[in-house]
């Protein structure tokens, strides 16, 4: 086992990637509040915890709809993250068909950036007790 192979590193990473990911969603939904027709997109992740799930795919550029037998754990055997993008459904459409609310998608921009920061600082603190055993 590496240094960096433990299950809370990986997690760790994964939570970055799949934060970053939710932090483009909103600046992307942002982005396109003046858009007619557009509607906001929303972004969950966590560990899959059931064997079959349905799962919504959208980057913006492409949309599509699949069915896979998931698994909790990836190839190396560590638990895995998902992250499933859908269309905001809780917000009130405006005349022109569009239903970004600013007011959350800020607030979520906000929250994403915390859990980033805090992801990035876990992950530095581990670093760092790593580099001091190493130059002991």
């Amino acid at each position: 086992m590496g240094l960096f192979d433990g299950v809370t590193h990986n997690l760790a990473e994964q939570a970055m990637d799949a934060t970053w990911y939710k932090q483009r969603v909103i600046r992307h939904n942002i982005a396109n509040s003046d858009t007619p027709d557009y509607k906001a997109k929303t972004v969950e992740f966590g560990i899959i915890l059931k064997e079959k799930c349905k799962c919504r795919y959208h980057d913006g550029i492409k949309d599509g709809d699949y069915h896979k037998d998931v698994s909790p754990f990836d190839e190396n055997g560590h638990l895995r993250l998902t992250v499933t993008t859908g269309y905001e459904t809780n917000t009130n459409q405006i005349l022109d068909g569009n239903n970004v609310d600013m007011e959350k998608e800020q607030s979520a921009l906000a929250d994403a950036q915390y859990q980033y920061s805090a992801l990035t600082d876990y992950l530095n603190n581990n670093y760092q007790m790593i580099r001091k055993a190493v130059s002991k």
